[in-house]
């Protein structure tokens, strides 16, 4: 057997390597994005279901919905969580307003949040 045959074997397992190395970089690279966005799901979810069940809500009353809430991407030790309830919503609520996922009410001089149909 001459040592030509192995060549197209070696190239492509060369290939391969850089295929999975390559993906592997990308994901790192766009890991905490992706957690970010993955996060904020979760938030619009539990936030529109809570809404759902109960009518309205203050936003005081959704701090307590979405403060234990993580997620983490599959095959990967990564986590992220929400850790400041308030600052969370703060870029949660404003979101889901403009995406007409929920509507803001004032009654009275509190403000309440309520699911939108």
């Amino acid at each position: 057997m001459s040592i030509l045959q192995y060549i197209p074997y070696v190239f492509l397992f060369a290939v391969a390597t850089a295929v999975i190395y390559a993906w592997g970089l990308w994901r790192s690279q766009n890991q905490s994005r992706d957690l970010t966005s993955m996060l904020l799901a979760k938030g619009v979810t539990r936030v529109r279901k809570q809404l759902k069940q109960h009518g309205s809500m203050t936003r005081k009353e959704l701090e307590t919905v979405v403060k234990d809430l993580s997620a983490c991407q599959p095959f990967s030790s990564k986590r992220i969580g929400v850790t400041d309830p308030k600052q969370f919503l703060d870029s949660l609520l404003p979101y889901m307003c403009t995406q007409k996922l929920i509507e803001k009410q004032t009654e009275g001089n509190k403000i309440l949040y309520a699911y939108r149909k």
